[in-house]
């Protein structure tokens, strides 16, 4: 965006041009953090009460991600945290026109959250990591393993990677010098597994789909005294 991406007008063309820059499939890819997310919760959390389950979206921008959430687990208590606050307008008036429970939205920066230790049991992050520089990728993960409870999912969504994905070697090396992202290049050749290791996740899976890895990880329980 050549006013950057905190800005109303930046937020009102972003879902669009994300859609066109997918060819369509932005949505079909967000989607796939939903299945391991309610498997996550419903394998460690079937005893309590789904009105009584958090699950926060990190980066949420114009919450694309919540709603299709809230489609799929409807009577959940929904969060989103977003460094834009134009952003979270959108987010608003989107949800604002839509049925469902009220989601609350923060604005806050991902490496120093405000929720509490423990205090979810679920956490989404789509297409924020390869926005960030190394430590700042680290700081982010580490957050999300604080805020979750043990026994929590944490569903990671982003770009795929060298690693997994030879065949578009080509598409990924040029993407961020036509798209002008800035750290899109040391993102592709970063380790992920290993940074949801040094957090201390535990049941790392990586699956990719298309344009997208989703990454799985949970924060493990508390052993028994």
């Amino acid at each position: 965006q050549t006013d950057g991406y905190l800005s109303e007008h930046s937020a009102k063309l972003y879902d669009i041009q994300v859609e066109i820059l997918f060819n369509g499939t932005a949505d079909s890819m967000r989607r796939r953090v939903i299945a391991p997310l309610k498997k996550g919760i419903e394998n460690n959390f079937n005893k309590i009460a789904n009105n009584e389950i958090c699950v926060l979206d990190v980066a949420t921008g114009t919450g694309r991600t919540l709603q299709q959430i809230r489609s799929a687990l409807p009577h959940i208590e929904l969060f989103g945290i977003d460094l834009s606050g134009s952003y979270l307008k959108q987010a608003s008036r989107y949800f604002n026109k839509s049925k469902g429970e009220i989601i609350q939205l923060v604005k806050g920066n991902a490496e120093d959250m405000t929720f509490k230790s423990n205090s979810m049991h679920g956490i989404t992050c789509v297409y924020l990591l390869h926005e960030l520089p190394r430590q700042a990728r680290q700081n982010v993960i580490n957050e999300c393993f604080r805020v979750l409870e043990p026994g929590g999912i944490f569903v990671l969504a982003d770009s795929i990677q060298i690693s997994d994905s030879p065949k578009f070697i080509s598409i990924m090396e040029n993407f961020h010098k036509v798209f002008h992202e800035p750290y899109y290049h040391d993102y592709i050749n970063d380790d992920i597994k290993s940074r949801l290791l040094e957090a201390g996740f535990k049941e790392i899976n990586g699956q990719s789909h298309f344009m997208t890895r989703v990454w799985t990880a949970t924060k493990p329980k508390l052993e028994a005294h």
